[in-house]
């Protein structure tokens, strides 16, 4: 009898050192800072070791700590406000980098400084005012945010829409396409990074996207906000809405994408295409007075 209790006390004795050593492996395996301390590869690596993240995961995109992008299956990390890599080349500095000046040398009415870019009316005492350009070093009009995440230069205006006397309030800018868009060519897509920096009637709004054909000397300055009609600035029949995009009351500054479509098949457009691509209020008035302050960046227009 005492020879059989020696042996089951023998064996659990190995099956405690056993568990013990399972045990202590796992704890080994779970506290290794590296393959190349551990001696061990184990099935819980990341899909990109070099982001410490797996494909899919939210990731920071450009290193200020927020989680702006996501890992991609080529373990990069994509910002979520970068524009699509293949954008077309229809529009021109759809980021606003390039440059001739000092995009602070002014607090606002420069627009023209970014190339390919450019005002919509001339210049004159009472005129309606120009879009902005600006960055993050700009000094901003009281009540004004930046928006985020920050991205470089990006251009700026008042959007309201109303039936107002005063085009005080009535801005806008162009952007001269590489090559013009023609009737019956098919379908095209445009995105766009908006924020709203600052709020002085707090209802919807919305803006306008036009394309018009022009050339030659730019018109008069409007002489309130609804006349002449933007679809009437350069002369009837060389503009047409190509969409709207509304921005609601209590938007925050925080970037958001916008798209819009339209179908050259079915537009009424000017027989020769359009050259330019004009961003501004929409010329169909919202039943509620409303006035933002937006940013505007990373312009895409592509055909399908």
């Amino acid at each position: 009898m005492w020879q059989r209790l020696k042996i089951e006390n023998m064996k659990n004795i190995v099956s405690n050192f056993k568990t013990i050593g399972l045990s202590f492996l796992a704890i080994m395996i779970l506290s290794c800072d590296g393959d190349e301390v551990c001696g061990y590869t184990g099935d819980n690596d990341p899909d990109c070791p070099n982001l410490e993240a797996n494909i899919g995961d939210d990731c920071d995109s450009n290193g200020d700590t927020i989680l702006d992008g996501t890992v991609n299956e080529f373990c990069e990390c994509i910002g979520e406000m970068m524009p699509p890599v293949a954008c077309g080349d229809f529009m021109q500095n759809v980021d606003f980098e390039v440059v001739t000046g000092d995009v602070n040398a002014s607090i606002d009415q420069d627009i023209n400084l970014a190339t390919s870019w450019g005002p919509l009316w001339g210049s004159g005492s009472g005129s309606a005012s120009l879009a902005d350009l600006w960055n993050s070093s700009s000094t901003l009009p009281g009540g004004f945010v930046q928006p985020t995440p920050s991205s470089g230069n990006y251009a700026g205006m008042w959007i309201e829409n109303s039936n107002a006397a005063s085009p005080s309030f009535r801005e806008g800018m162009f952007n001269q396409l590489s090559t013009s868009i023609l009737p019956s060519t098919g379908i095209y897509v445009m995105s766009f990074n908006h924020a709203v920096m600052g709020i002085t009637v707090n209802n919807d709004v919305k803006i306008g996207v036009y394309g018009v054909n022009f050339s030659g000397t730019l018109p008069p300055n409007p002489t309130s906000m609804q006349t002449p009609s933007n679809l009437d600035l350069y002369g009837p029949g060389n503009s047409v809405l190509l969409g709207e995009i509304l921005v609601p009351a209590g938007s925050s500054n925080t970037y958001t994408t916008a798209s819009l479509s339209f179908d050259t098949n079915s537009l009424t457009m000017p027989a020769a295409g359009f050259t330019h691509i004009m961003i501004t209020h929409s010329h169909i008035v919202l039943p509620d007075f409303g006035r933002m302050f937006i940013a505007f960046d990373d312009y895409c227009l592509i055909s399908e």
